[in-house]
């Protein structure tokens, strides 16, 4: 069964990578351009995981974040950021989300996370990799 991932991100060349890289382990994709459409799409889909950029117009991935996990089906959020934070903001983000990411990071990276927050979605092979 392919596990639906939601990608919140401004940046469409984000998107379109992360898109890329996910779809290539079995995922299938759903994408928003900020925080207000993807609780849109998060009401109408239902997906399995949400990887959000953190700042964003509209709504923010931290925002959006606290949306979904008070609400009546909560699942888990990557929140990522390319925007350099303190020690002090990285610990806060972490804590209002399941993982955390800073841009750039690795491909293997995500996937550690989220074969962390959703073990049988990754393939084994693509874990062994790591």
């Amino acid at each position: 069964m392919s596990r639906k991932v939601l990608i919140v991100d401004d940046d469409p060349t984000i998107r379109t990578l992360l898109r890329d890289y996910l779809e290539a382990l079995g995922f299938e994709i759903l994408h928003a351009i900020d925080g207000r459409c993807a609780l849109e799409i998060f009401d109408r889909e239902f997906p399995d995981l949400i990887i959000t950029d953190i700042f964003m117009p509209e709504m923010t991935g931290v925002e959006l974040a606290e949306k979904v996990k008070s609400g009546d089906h909560p699942i888990p959020i990557i929140l990522i950021s390319g925007v350099q934070l303190s020690e002090a903001e990285i610990q806060m983000q972490r804590e209002r989300s399941d993982g955390f990411l800073e841009k750039p990071y690795m491909f293997w990276q995500l996937r550690e996370v989220i074969s962390k927050l959703v073990p049988d979605a990754v393939p084994a092979q693509a874990v062994k990799e790591m």
